[in-house]
Order: C-alpha cells, then sequence, then structure tokens
C-alpha cells in the first residue's frame, strides 16, 4: 500500500488545493444529519484525510469538535477555517490523538489510499469502545446521455493506464474490503450538484488519473476534449444536474 501513498501525494499535491476543493461535490446535509442522530452532538469526530476541511466544515455544525488530519500539508493549510475544527497533519495510520479518544471517526472519499491493516490498528486505538467509525465515497458522474457519451470517448481512453489500483476499491464501492466490524444499515443517500460545462471539466481534470497523466504528459488530452464536451451539453450556457453514485459504509466497535 506504499505505492498507493505515493500515488495519492502525486495527486493532492500535484494540484492547486484550492481549485480542487472548489470543484470538488459537497456532500449530503443528510449524511451529517444521521450521524448526528447516532451519538451526542457533544461527541469528538475526528474528520480523517480531510483535504481542505470539505466534511470537516460541515461535520462542525452537527458536533461541538472535530479534529481533522491530513497527510497534505499543502491541503491542511488551504483548509477553511473553523472555531470548531482543529487542523493537524499526519498520516491516518500513525496520529498523536490519546486513546480512547473519539466517538466518531469519518473517512470522506479516502479511505482506498490508506495503509488498512495499519489505519485499523490506529482506529482501534483512538476510538472509543461503542463509536462509530464512517466513510463514504463516489464514482463517476452522470449528466446525460449525450455527455456520457462524449466523456467516454473523448477523456476515458487517454485515461486507461493511469487509474491508480487502488481505485477500483473506490469503483466497486468497497465492497472488496474486509471491515473490522460489522456493518450497520445505513440508509441510502443520493449526491447531486448543478455544474456548467467549465465545473465539469474543472472536476474531470482533479481525478487521480488525469492528475498522473498531466503530470507526465500534459494536459493537450483535455483541452481537446473540452470543445467535444461542450458541443454535447444540451444548454451550454446552463448547469445542468449531475448525479455522483454514492455510497456510505458505516460500523459500530464494541
Amino acid at each position: 500500500m506504499q505505492l498507493g501513498l505515493e500515488v495519492s501525494m502525486r495527486t493532492f499535491d500535484g494540484q492547486s488545493s484550492i481549485s480542487y476543493s472548489r470543484t470538488r461535490p459537497m456532500y449530503p446535509a443528510e449524511l451529517y444529519y444521521w450521524l448526528s442522530q447516532q451519538v451526542p452532538s457533544s461527541s469528538v469526530v475526528w474528520d480523517c484525510a480531510c483535504g481542505t476541511g470539505q466534511a470537516s466544515v460541515d461535520l462542525a455544525a452537527y458536533f461541538d469538535h472535530v479534529e481533522a488530519s491530513d497527510i497534505s500539508e499543502s491541503q491542511v493549510t488551504a483548509a477553511t477555517p473553523h472555531r470548531k475544527v482543529n487542523y493537524q497533519v499526519f498520516p491516518a495510520e500513525k496520529t498523536l490523538y490519546p486513546d480512547d479518544y473519539f466517538d466518531v471517526v469519518c473517512v470522506a472519499h479516502a479511505l482506498h489510499w490508506f495503509d488498512l491493516e495499519s489505519f485499523w490498528s490506529e482506529l482501534r486505538r483512538v476510538l472509543k469502545p461503542g463509536g462509530i467509525f464512517v466513510c463514504w465515497g463516489y464514482n463517476w458522474l452522470q449528466v446525460g446521455e449525450a455527455e456520457d457519451k462524449a466523456i467516454a470517448e473523448a477523456v476515458l481512453p487517454h485515461l486507461e493506464e493511469y487509474w491508480p489500483a487502488e481505485s477500483r476499491l473506490l469503483w466497486e464501492q468497497y465492497r472488496n474490503i474486509e471491515f473490522p466490524f460489522e456493518l450497520i444499515d445505513v440508509p441510502a443517500f443520493e449526491l447531486k450538484c448543478h455544474w456548467s460545462v467549465t465545473q465539469t471539466l474543472d472536476f474531470i481534470r482533479t481525478w487521480s488519473a488525469s492528475q498522473l497523466r498531466i503530470q507526465e504528459l500534459g494536459d493537450d488530452f483535455l483541452l481537446e476534449a473540452s470543445p467535444i464536451i461542450r458541443e454535447a451539453w444540451s444548454e451550454p450556457t446552463k448547469k445542468q444536474q449531475i448525479h455522483l453514485p454514492f455510497f456510505v459504509k458505516a460500523g459500530r466497535f464494541s
């Protein structure tokens, strides 16, 4: 899994942290509300692999204290400040948090990058008995028949050899990850955005495979794909509803 760590660092440190945060979808508010109903609002929450604090700030709307950490110093430096959120830089697998400290640990769209054996060990150390672990993610995007076809034909062939192996875990919605606890039932949540064609192209640029290809060969493939996708966009001057297949896994430690 060390290779996965190197790939993730190249991916997320290789692009502007501010532009990355602006092009990523906001997670459903219903998810945070559901989580807040599982434990008291006074709970201490860890947003692990917080990036620029997208989930951290939203969690702070429901919980009194949020610890947020990420291995990328540039991401944490660009994180959104909040009086209830304390940001720190260290890897998910080795932190400075006390034993039995957290009521809730969250990982938003990042678990596939972890050294899972080491992370599970750290999770057992810092999570209180009876505490909840929850992770979530999304894969691909669905716009419309013509738009999806244009993306599939103009972008995806250029990325085939650049997708990290860890991405497959995400595509499979973590079904092949062996969790060290019994999963609990979680309601279904939808992840939707209203994006312009420019926002959608910016989002595609943030994909791990896109970033790795750009680092090696430049972004000509995206510049060539842009007019094709724009032509396929049903209303070029308007935003469209974007659906991102979304999943949540959660469990309670005994």
